[in-house]
């Protein structure tokens, strides 16, 4: 058995740590008062009033971000469905993080992808992890999207004023389901391949223009002869077009949805 403290210890462990905690809150006191925090966040003081809470959301960019105000039902997380926006947000970045650490191992080409797929999976640090977890992720987020557009779809959100966000969603979506669909081309194995072939035989069948799209996907005149131009063009496409494209409509989205003060249930609006 251990030793009993004596009264005198536990007050003089009770100083120490009533003393750590001052010394905490008052680091925190002169921080705020530094001049890296007003110029983050251009106050000195937390807001006490809601004017002091309107003039922090004009002036604070990681508050700006978000409405000025918030309808406390559309919060709820039996109207957003598990906030499955957010969550989709949130595997994005996820599929971002792992995709930059996947970028330093992977090597487009028709000869060298699926070894270094191999590589990273048996003898990469940590690189199964990030492999899997960038695959799952990726499908995670298409679903993820999906119910979060059908739960929109389900309320009535999409209604006006934003029937702007909910087109912006919409392309959103497609471009989800691309990147998936370009993620499964570029180990360029069996699955890969015949992936390419399938989006050759796609893009030569649209109206009109049929060939140009299928030169400008592949770059090939023949789906029988899917090269090295067909890969790195689906490798630009998934790690250069695709995310400057989502994250731009991202922040679109975003921006619409703190005009339009968040989603209230269509029936509140209504009222």
């Amino acid at each position: 058995m251990g030793a009993i403290a004596s009264p005198a210890e536990d007050e003089a462990m009770n100083t120490i740590f009533y003393g750590m905690i001052d010394k905490l809150v008052l680091a925190m006191q002169q921080l705020r008062r530094s001049r890296l925090w007003i110029s983050i966040f251009r106050r000195e003081h937390l807001p006490q009033t809601e004017t002091d809470y309107l003039a922090m959301n004009r002036r604070n960019f990681f508050v700006h971000i978000l409405p000025a105000a918030m309808n406390k039902k559309s919060l709820r997380t039996s109207y957003s469905w598990l906030w499955m926006g957010v969550t989709a947000f949130w595997l994005f970045v996820i599929l971002v993080i792992s995709g930059i650490y996947l970028m330093f191992y992977y090597v487009p080409s028709v000869e060298r992808a699926f070894d270094t797929i191999r590589y990273i999976i048996n003898q990469v640090s940590l690189g199964r992890f990030f492999r899997n977890l960038h695959k799952w992720a990726g499908e995670l987020m298409v679903a993820v999207v999906f119910f979060h557009m059908l739960r929109v779809f389900y309320t009535g959100a999409y209604q006006k004023p934003r029937e702007f966000n909910w087109i912006v969603g919409v392309v959103l979506f497609l471009i989800t389901i691309f990147f998936a669909f370009s993620g499964y081309i570029l180990p360029w194995d069996q699955l890969g391949y015949y992936a390419a072939k399938i989006a050759c035989n796609i893009a030569q069948n649209v109206p009109f223009v049929g060939d140009q799209v299928r030169e400008g996907l592949l770059g090939v005149s023949n789906c029988n002869n899917l090269n090295q131009f067909s890969l790195i063009r689906w490798y630009v496409i998934h790690v250069f077009l695709l995310p400057v494209l989502i994250i731009l409509l991202i922040a679109i989205h975003f921006w619409r949805i703190r005009k339009d003060d968040f989603s209230a249930p269509p029936e509140e609006e209504r009222a």
